[in-house]
């Protein structure tokens, strides 16, 4: 009852995450809306991860008919540690394809190698029938006792859809942040290595033993528009309903909580998707002047250019305004005589003008008579 609570609170959060997302009307990578040009693009991921499991409760049916046990143990911890040799793949591995316009949504396939292990030397309930009798007991889970219960990889693979919220988009394009929502399911194939009352039991594959679902959020960050971080925080449930034990089978409700750190590249399809083109350079426009070399270059002082930058002052006020040029007679034209003012009809005749005699001149010599 507490993991199918679990369960609906993240396919609850889950799913709030993408109506959001459905929502939003922001276009990621200065995508313009209007070319029908498709696009698309790749990514995939290697990382590692450390699971940690809630506790839970597991149920064994063994035993031949007339002779069946019916048990369960209660709420026993488990931890990562496990003791066999075989596991699949240790690291946790997506491969994804946005495959919008926006590039805002994706399908991924995941891979968790979610490790699990029943913690050795905890005292464990145990209730239900055991070779046809009740029983309502305690013990003590560990080695000594003949008790081990590991599912070692729990491989826990998903189809997931995933949703990119744009965070940070500079125009440079050398680094992007990026917010994902994913949710998923798909089936879990273990391999299975038990011992229940020092009967171990091992199956050299892996199993396809049950079904899982989940949410997981992450952050990504992308340098130079491929190579990307992620750091991402998963929780599952998994449901294992067909366990291989001795002489039976065993069913298992787990949730896990992950935190997943990985490396990734992603290419685009299409020879336009904006997330992956180099940025256009930003060109100034500078006014350009038209140059005349035969004309001299006017020379102001500080002072007139001030009084040019301001409206309601003249530019100069005691410059002087141009003369016109006098017309230039033609080459074999007469000159012109000079005008003499003509005398006024009443006017007396002019009297003759006598030189004044110069102040330090000396007096003019007696004129000598006459023979």
């Amino acid at each position: 009852m507490l993991a199918g609570n679990n369960l609906n609170k993240v396919l609850f959060l889950a799913t709030s995450f993408f109506l959001a997302g459905f929502s939003s009307n922001k276009v990621s990578g200065q995508i313009s809306i209007f070319d029908s040009e498709k696009r698309g693009s790749i990514y995939f991921s290697i990382g590692n991860n450390t699971p940690t499991h809630n506790p839970s409760t597991i149920r064994f049916v063994q035993g031949t008919p007339g002779n069946v046990s019916d048990y369960k143990l209660d709420k026993v911890k488990a931890d990562d540690k496990v003791t066999s040799t075989k596991s699949g793949l240790p690291y946790n591995i997506r491969v994804g394809y946005f495959f919008n316009y926006n590039q805002t949504f994706a399908i991924e396939l995941s891979y968790d190698p979610v490790k699990y292990h029943i913690v050795n030397g905890q005292n464990v309930k145990m209730t239900g029938m055991l070779d046809s009798r009740t029983i309502d007991s305690s013990f003590t889970f560990s080695d000594s006792t003949g008790h081990f219960y590991n599912l070692d990889g729990a491989n826990i693979l998903s189809v997931n859809l995933v949703k990119r919220f744009q965070l940070f988009h500079p125009h440079s394009k050398v680094i992007r942040v990026d917010a994902l929502a994913k949710v998923g399911l798909g089936p879990v194939m273990p391999h299975v290595y038990n011992s229940i009352r020092g009967k171990v039991a091992e199956y050299p594959s892996f199993q396809l033993a049950g079904w899982n679902a989940g949410a997981e959020a992450a952050l990504r960050l992308t340098i130079m528009r491929h190579l990307f971080l992620e750091g991402a925080y998963k929780y599952s449930y998994a449901n294992y309903t067909d366990i291989g034990v001795y002489n039976g089978t065993a069913t298992h409700k787990v949730t896990t909580a992950q935190v997943v750190l990985s490396v990734g590249y992603a290419f685009s399809t299409t020879k336009r998707n904006p997330l992956f083109t180099k940025p256009e350079k930003i060109v100034i426009p500078f006014a350009i002047r038209p140059v005349f070399p035969d004309a001299p270059s006017p020379t102001t002082d500080d002072s007139k250019s001030e009084k040019l930058k301001r409206k309601d002052v003249p530019a100069d006020e005691t410059t002087p305004s141009p003369v016109p040029d006098s017309p230039t007679p033609a080459p074999d034209a007469p000159l012109p005589s000079p005008e003499v003012p003509s005398p006024a009809p009443d006017a007396p005749p002019p009297a003759p003008e006598t030189p004044s005699p110069a102040p330090d001149a000396p007096p003019p010599a007696p004129e000598e008579p006459k023979n």
